[in-house]
């Protein structure tokens, strides 16, 4: 049984609608949150004032999701395909280079410090070089069964594979460099959420239903079911493994994160601070200075609040 749920340390309300994506971005002397929000405005907070320094406006529609590159360039994705690239000024995002690239409510993930995994058309995912600003290699699953869109994206750290999670109900594991499906794993059907934690070589993905799936992956790369994690309310937005494999959270439809064991998956605790669906969950992998820790977890809803979690440290 998950205990009641403790109170968040802070939360960010502003005047921020919707929040699609967060990301904690830390640097000497600097300890700011960012969050993208459905009106395509970047807001940046402040941790230790907890005031927004200044917001990033944009005319594009919302944005789907931050990465941060050598604390000096932002990636910022916009639900209509549009990546826009900012470089750093000073204290200033400056407007540098917008690629159109193809999404459909894919988050992009990052896989070296120049590429950057991207979901293209007929179930292909690309890598897109930020030198050339091209397309520049491509895992196309033609050989598969129709699999429809790239739902998620996963890079397995340290390692030249990535899990790519299809629309029909496919987990892929792919050799990147040369191009070869290593495994494939049956999933249940519009996957939206995908996470693995290469300490324990295993993972969790989930959808529409109230189900969340484990897998695992042998040491000669082939994909394992493992268990399931039965919820009580169907959708699943957002699993986020914490960085030192030790809890696992699940955002909801129903607008609650419940926290699991993730070496037992024991219910810990579900998370009632939120009123409508999660959208996304990050942990800070630095100490953050006012709160004395790291692995500082952020909730961001439709509901238009980011809230602030020391938990389980």
């Amino acid at each position: 049984m998950a205990i009641p749920s403790p109170d968040p340390k802070y939360v960010f309300r502003g005047d921020m609608d919707c929040v699609n994506c967060i990301l904690f971005q830390m640097a000497p002397n600097v300890e700011n949150l960012y969050a993208g929000t459905a009106e395509g405005n970047v807001h940046i907070w402040d941790l230790n004032t907890n005031r927004e320094l200044y917001q990033i406006k944009s005319e594009e529609d919302s944005c789907l999701n931050l990465q941060n590159l050598r604390n000096d360039t932002l990636l910022v994705q916009h639900k209509c395909g549009l990546m826009k690239i900012y470089k750093k000024r000073e204290t200033q995002w400056t407007a540098y280079k917008s690629i159109n690239i193809y999404c459909h409510f894919c988050r992009f993930k990052i896989f070296s410090e120049n590429e950057i995994f991207v979901p293209v058309k007929e179930s292909t995912v690309g890598i897109l070089s930020l030198n050339t600003f091209s397309v520049e290699l491509k895992l196309n699953s033609c050989n598969f069964k129709k699999l429809g869109e790239v739902m998620a994206i996963k890079p397995l750290k340290n390692e030249k594979l990535v899990l790519v999670a299809y629309e029909a109900g496919e987990l892929i594991l792919w050799d990147v460099r040369q191009s070869k499906v290593l495994s494939s794993l049956t999933v249940e059907t519009c996957p939206m959420a995908l996470d693995f934690d290469t300490t324990l070589s295993k993972g969790a993905i989930a959808g529409p239903t109230n189900n969340i799936q484990i897998f695992s992956l042998s040491v000669d790369h082939l994909l394992h079911n493992k268990n399931k994690i039965t919820m009580t309310n169907p959708g699943t937005s957002i699993i986020t493994i914490r960085p030192d494999a030790k809890i696992m959270a699940v955002g909801g439809w129903d607008s609650r994160i419940r926290l699991y064991s993730w070496k037992t998956l024991k219910p810990l605790a579900v998370l009632n601070q939120h009123k409508d669906t999660v959208h996304d969950i990050s942990y800070s992998i630095e100490r953050i200075k006012a709160y004395d820790n790291k692995f500082i977890m952020a909730t961001a809803a439709k509901d238009g609040y980011i809230a602030l979690w020391d938990i389980y440290n």
